[in-house]
């Protein structure tokens, strides 16, 4: 059936033909097929390759033979291009030995002019050939990207690791070096330096980390746009009085499973992205929404934040969550930002999609899973004095700074301490002191020749009472146990403090 002139489909035609008549029969056997071809006639060399350079086509159709041109040097000149384009040669005047040299020479399909019923039939199929092909190339090339972010995210992992066991008697020590000087200059502002420059340090491993997916968290049940609410004054302030500040929250949205530090370090971090490219003002835009995705992934939760800025180009997109890949001037961004975000969300169980333009502004989207739960109460702040106490505690610590700093901080405290260098030489410890009562295991969780978790669980067997504080500078571990074993699971993350670590002695002893 002759479908309707305002039904036809488009189809963008490259057509290599000399002949004026033959080109006009082929137009009018698509346009009776159901096509409206927008189409540009060559029929040499040069022409066609200033046609392949000047726009994008669906389909090639070529004659087998021309007086300056010939089907197979158009397919030729096609595939040195690397353009995905179907080829059919249509022709008339040569035989089945020809067709079948330009079919193993990389045609799609070749047609006699004398039976030009197959020659829409033959687009149809081949587009929707050339269109899967491109769709297998798009996923292919999702998943090198998914594999390079995953093998960046692991090497980063493990660099961000060793850092906290850097960082932490840095941080430490720095601690004690000026609870002994007072406030004496210019001693004290020394110590303040190394103290800011060690906290830098752990915020540029807890980037790494989150970007790597291994940080620990501490999820609670929030809602987003409280969040987004407690704050916006904040952010109003880190943008600046040039740019509009627009937050749309929906109403009934449904509750997310976040750490909302991490929520909050998201956004913060979206919002600084979005006022770097409006550089001479603009709007910007945060509003919440929910959407069903549909199974398996059911009700989810979106943030969006949009600006008016000046776009990303197709090269940006492809990089734009690889770690320390930036376009800002020198000094002005680490790289960290975008890639922070999507180890965050990646992290939660969540997705981002990205839409820019250049000159046209970008859009985030951040799709956090919806849970049925009840918000989680807002925790008290801690302002009580640093506890002391007795008791007796078994330290496993393979890193010798981070066991000479915990081990000094609790005897401090007034804690007995006894140390040990790895899981077997604790067990051997307590073997040893047998008569001895160890109220606490205060133990790391990876170490050499015995991991923390089992040693807690061989001591667990002679030793019943025995409390268990767990540390670990790999987060993704400490996650696995806590997931493991609950979220009543103590756990004490690198790097520390002393009053932090004090505080955690503590709460673990009490239980």
């Amino acid at each position: 059936m002759v479908l309707e002139q305002h039904a036809r489909l488009p189809l963008r035609l490259l057509l290599v033909e000399d002949s004026q008549d033959d080109a006009m029969l082929l137009l009018r056997t698509l346009q009776q097929g159901g096509y409206e071809p927008d189409y540009q006639r060559v029929d040499n060399p040069a022409a066609m390759t200033t046609a392949l350079a000047g726009q994008t086509w669906d389909v090639v159709i070529s004659d087998y033979s021309m007086p300056n041109f010939s089907g197979p040097e158009a397919l030729r000149l096609l595939q040195k291009t690397r353009l995905d384009l179907p080829f059919i040669i249509m022709s008339g005047v040569v035989g089945e030995t020809a067709a079948v040299e330009a079919m193993k020479a990389g045609a799609h399909d070749y047609i006699l002019k004398g039976d030009s019923a197959r020659l829409v039939p033959a687009i149809q199929r081949e587009m929707r050939e050339s269109a899967m092909r491109r769709q297998s190339r798009q996923l292919e090339a999702q998943l090198l990207h998914a594999q390079k972010l995953e093998n960046i995210a692991r090497l980063v992992g493990g660099i961000a690791h060793d850092f906290n066991n850097l960082l932490t008697p840095i941080l430490g020590y720095n601690q004690l070096a000026a609870s002994c000087v007072g406030t004496a200059e210019p001693a004290i502002s020394y110590i303040r330096q190394v103290e800011l420059a060690a906290r830098r340090g752990a915020n540029l491993t807890r980037q790494l980390l989150a970007f790597s997916r291994r940080q620990f968290i501490e999820p609670q049940v929030i809602s987003l746009n409280q969040l987004i609410s407690d704050i916006d004054p904040m952010l109003r302030r880190l943008i600046g009085e040039d740019i509009d500040v627009v937050t749309l929250s929906a109403s009934n949205l449904g509750p997310v499973r976040v750490d909302p530090g991490q929520m909050e370090q998201l956004l913060m971090n979206l919002v600084i992205n979005a006022r770097d490219a409006m550089p001479t003002g603009g709007r910007l835009t945060v509003h919440t929404s929910q959407v069903d995705l549909g199974e398996p992934r059911g009700q989810h939760v979106v943030l969006t934040v949009s600006d008016t800025g000046t776009g990303m180009s197709e090269e940006v997109k492809a990089r734009l969550f690889e770690p320390f890949f930036t376009t800002k001037e020198s000094g002005k961004g680490t790289g960290l930002g975008l890639a922070t975000c999507y180890g965050i969300v990646r992290q939660h169980g969540g997705h981002m999609e990205v839409t820019s333009e250049q000159g046209r502004g970008t859009t985030f989207k951040v799709f956090l899973p919806r849970v049925e739960e009840a918000l989680t109460p807002p925790a008290a702040v801690d302002s009580s004095p640093i506890p002391r106490g007795t008791e007796t505690v078994l330290l496993a610590e393979d890193d010798a700074p981070v066991r000479a700093l915990t081990a000094h901080v609790l005897r401090e405290s007034g804690y007995t301490v006894l140390e040990a260098a790895n899981g077997v030489e604790a067990l051997s410890v307590a073997q040893r002191d047998a008569e001895v009562l160890i109220h606490l295991l205060l133990t790391d969780l990876v170490m050499p020749q015995m991991g923390g978790q089992e040693l807690a669980d061989l001591l667990r067997d002679v030793r019943p009472s025995i409390k268990v504080l767990f540390t670990s500078g790999h987060p993704d571990i400490a996650t696995a146990l806590r997931e493991l074993r609950g979220d009543q699971l103590q756990m004490l993350s690198k790097p520390f403090e002393p009053a932090y670590l004090s505080r955690k002695v503590r709460a673990a002893l009490d239980g």
